[in-house]
C-alpha cells in the first residue's frame, strides 16, 4: 500500500461525510464557474455599441444574481469544510490508534532493532505531520480540481480556440508543482529521520539524566544533539528554498495567461468576433484559477511531505509481530505448570546461538534456580517461557502441550514476572499492584502488598495505597520497587512465578521475610528464580548451572555440590562474599 491509497483508506474510514462533503464542493464549484457569466454579462451592458439599450434594471439583476450565486457558494463551500474537518479529525484518530495498536503487539525483538526516540517520533509529530494532507488536501484537493474542471468548462464553452492555451498553462504548473515536489521528497525524509534523532537524544538525555551528570558528559550529550539539530535545520532550510519557487511561478503564469488572452480576445472583439462580456468573463476565469493552482501545488507539496510522515508510519503498521497465536492455539482452562525444556536452543541469529540444546523438566509446585556466568543464557530462558522470543529449535511445553498451542494473551495471564529492572507507571501504589488485574479488590492488593512485605510501609504514608510512585517510581527506593514489582505478579494469582534476581535491592531480613510470605504460595505454583543469594540456591527443590549456553548441571543443592564442580566453584565463590549475611540468615532463624 502506497501513500496515495493509504490516504484514501482513511478518508473512507468517514465513509459518509466524504460522499457529503464532495457533493457540497461540486455544488458549490456550480456557482463558481456561474458567477464569472454574470459578472461578464454586467459589463456587456454597459458596452456602447449594444443592440439592446441597457438600463440600471439590468444591472440590478445581475448584481443580484451574483449576489445569489456568492451566498450559495459559501453557504454550500462551509457546509464541505465542516464535512471535511469530520473526515481529516476521524482519519487522524483512526491513524493513531492503529500505530498505536501496530505498536502494542510488536515483540520484544521489534524494540530490540528500532529506537524508541524514533518511535515516539513516528507515533506522534510524524502522525501529526499528517493532519494537513487529511485536512486541506482532502478539502482543498477536492475543490481545487474542481475548479480547474470547471475553468477549462467555461474556456471550451466560450472559445475553443483559447482553452488550448489556457490547458497549456495549468499542465505547465502541474509539470513544476511535480519537479518541485520531487526534489523535496528526499528532504522532506531527511526532515523526518532527523527530527526522530532529535526526539531520540532528548529522551535519552532525560531518562538518563543520572549518569550523563555522574560522567559529566553534558557537553557531549549537547555536541550530539546539536549534530542531529543542524541536520534537521538544514533539511527544514532546503526545503522552504525549493517550496518558494512555485507560487511567484504561479503569478507569473497567471500574468502572462492574463495578457495572452487579453490581447487575443481585444484582437477578436475589434475584429467583431468576440463580444466584450465573453473577454470578460474569460478573464474572470483566469483570475479565479490562481487559488485552485497555487492550492494544488501546496497540496502536492504537502503531500510529498505527509508522504515522508506516512512512510514511516507505513514501516510500523505492516511491521507484523515475530511472535504471534498459531492458527491451531488453544485458550487456557486450568493449568497446572510443570515446565519442560526439549532441546531447546535460541539465538536472534542463525550463526550466533545463545542457548544450545537445553533440556530439563520442572514438576507442578517446585523451584528450579538457575546459576551461571554472565552471558549464560539464564535470562534468555525466562525470556522464552512466556514467548516473549521463539526457541530458534526444539519445544517448550507446559503441562506436556507446546506453549505455540496456548493463546499468548491466556499464557501471559498465568505467568507472573518479577524482572531485575523494575519499571513502574506514575500512578498510584494501588493501581501498579492491581496492573495485570483490572478487577482487582482493595483487599487482594492489600493481601498482595503484605506478602511483599510493603503493607507496612505503605499505610505509613500520608495517602496510603493512594501514594503516586512518581515516573518511573523515581519516589520509592529500589528495594521497595521491587517489592512493588513482586506484589504486581502475585495479585494475578500465577500458576508459574518468574523471579529474576527479585530480591537483590532488599536487605536480607526484607528478604527472609518475603520468602517466608511466598513459601505457602510457591507450594502451588511453579517458581524459577535467578539468584545469587545462597538461601534462596539452598531451598530450591532444583537447580540448574549454565555455562555458554549449555546446561552443565542439574539436581539439588546436596546433589550438585558432591558431583558438579562448576556449582561448587560458584556456591564457595557465593559462599564467601555472602558469609556475615549468611550468619545473620541463621540467626534470624
Amino acid at each position: 500500500m502506497n501513500s496515495a491509497q493509504m490516504i484514501l483508506k482513511y478518508w473512507l474510514k468517514s465513509k459518509k461525510f466524504f460522499i457529503l462533503e464532495f457533493t457540497f464542493l461540486l455544488l458549490s464549484t456550480i456557482f463558481y464557474i456561474i458567477i464569472p457569466i454574470f459578472i461578464g454579462r454586467m459589463v456587456g451592458v454597459l458596452d456602447p455599441n449594444r443592440s439592446v439599450i441597457a438600463n440600471a434594471s439590468d444591472l440590478l439583476i445581475n448584481f443580484f444574481f451574483i449576489l445569489i450565486f456568492t451566498s450559495l457558494r459559501y453557504i454550500f463551500n462551509r457546509a464541505a469544510r465542516l464535512r471535511g474537518a469530520e473526515v481529516s479529525s476521524r482519519a487522524v484518530y483512526h491513524l493513531r490508534t492503529d500505530i498505536s495498536n501496530a505498536i502494542y503487539r510488536q515483540s520484544f525483538s521489534y524494540f530490540d532493532k528500532t529506537e524508541t526516540g524514533q518511535l515516539i517520533s513516528r507515533a506522534t509529530s510524524d502522525v501529526e505531520e499528517t493532519q494537513q494532507i487529511f485536512g486541506m488536501g482532502l478539502t482543498l484537493g477536492i475543490q481545487s480540481f474542481l475548479q480547474i474542471g470547471g475553468v477549462i468548462l467555461g474556456f471550451l464553452l466560450f472559445s475553443i480556440e483559447l482553452s488550448f492555451i489556457l490547458i497549456i498553462a495549468i499542465v505547465l504548473s502541474l509539470i513544476l508543482s511535480y519537479f518541485i515536489a520531487k526534489k523535496l521528497k528526499p528532504i522532506f525524509l531527511e526532515t523526518r529521520e532527523s527530527f526522530g534523532d532529535v526526539t531520540n537524544t532528548i529522551r535519552e538525555n532525560i531518562v538518563g539524566a543520572q549518569v550523563v551528570r555522574m560522567f559529566n558528559t553534558q557537553n557531549k550529550e549537547y555536541q550530539k544533539f546539536q549534530k542531529n539539530n543542524k541536520r534537521f535545520y538544514k533539511a527544514s532550510v532546503d526545503s522552504v528554498k525549493y517550496n518558494s519557487i512555485y507560487m511567484p511561478s504561479i503569478y507569473i503564469l497567471i500574468g502572462i495567461l492574463t495578457i495572452i488572452t487579453l490581447f487575443i480576445g481585444g484582437m477578436w472583439v475589434i475584429e467583431g468576433r468576440m463580444e466584450l462580456e465573453t473577454i470578460v468573463i474569460l478573464l474572470s476565469y483566469i483570475a479565479s484559477l490562481g487559488f485552485p493552482l497555487m492550492m494544488l501545488g501546496q497540496i502536492m507539496l504537502v503531500y510529498i511531505q505527509a508522504d515522508a510522515a506516512l512512510t514511516r508510519v507505513r514501516e510500523v503498521l505492516e511491521s507484523t509481530p515475530d511472535i504471534k497465536d498459531f492458527p491451531n492455539a488453544n485458550p487456557i482452562i486450568s493449568l497446572k505448570g510443570d515446565i519442560e525444556f526439549d532441546n531447546v536452543s535460541f539465538g536472534y541469529t542463525h550463526d550466533h546461538r545463545i542457548l544450545k540444546d537445553v533440556s530439563f523438566k520442572i514438576p507442578t509446585g517446585k523451584t528450579l534456580a538457575i546459576l551461571g556466568t554472565t552471558g549464560s543464557g539464564k535470562s534468555t530462558i525466562i525470556n522464552l517461557i512466556p514467548r516473549f522470543y521463539e526457541a530458534s529449535d526444539g519445544n517448550i511445553k507446559i503441562d506436556q502441550i507446546d506453549i505455540r498451542n496456548y493463546l499468548l494473551k491466556d499464557l501471559r495471564q498465568n505467568i507472573g514476572i518479577v524482572s531485575q529492572e523494575t519499571f513502574l507507571f506514575n500512578k498510584s501504589i494501588a493501581d501498579n499492584i492491581a496492573y495485570g488485574k483490572n478487577d482487582s479488590s482493595r483487599d487482594e492488593i492489600i493481601k498482595a502488598a503484605q506478602i511483599s512485605d510493603l503493607h507496612d510501609f505503605i499505610i505509613s504514608l500520608p495517602k496510603g495505597y493512594d501514594t503516586i510512585v512518581g515516573e518511573r517510581g523515581t519516589r520509592l527506593s529500589g528495594g521497595q520497587k521491587q517489592r512493588l514489582s513482586i506484589a504486581r505478579a502475585l495479585i494475578i494469582k500465577p500458576k508459574i512465578l518468574i523471579l529474576d534476581d527479585s530480591t537483590s535491592s532488599v536487605d536480607v531480613e526484607t528478604e527472609y521475610k518475603i520468602q517466608k510470605a511466598l513459601t505457602k504460595i510457591m507450594k502451588e505454583t511453579t517458581t524459577i528464580i535467578i539468584t545469587q543469594r545462597i538461601s534462596t540456591i539452598r531451598g530450591a527443590d532444583y537447580i540448574l548451572i549454565l555455562d555458554r549456553g549449555r546446561v552443565v548441571g542439574f539436581g539439588t543443592h546436596d546433589e550438585l555440590i558432591k558431583a558438579n564442580v562448576l556449582y561448587k566453584q560458584i556456591y564457595e565463590t557465593l559462599y564467601q562474599k555472602q558469609k556475615s549475611k549468611i550468619k545473620l540468615e541463621e540467626g534470624t532463624n
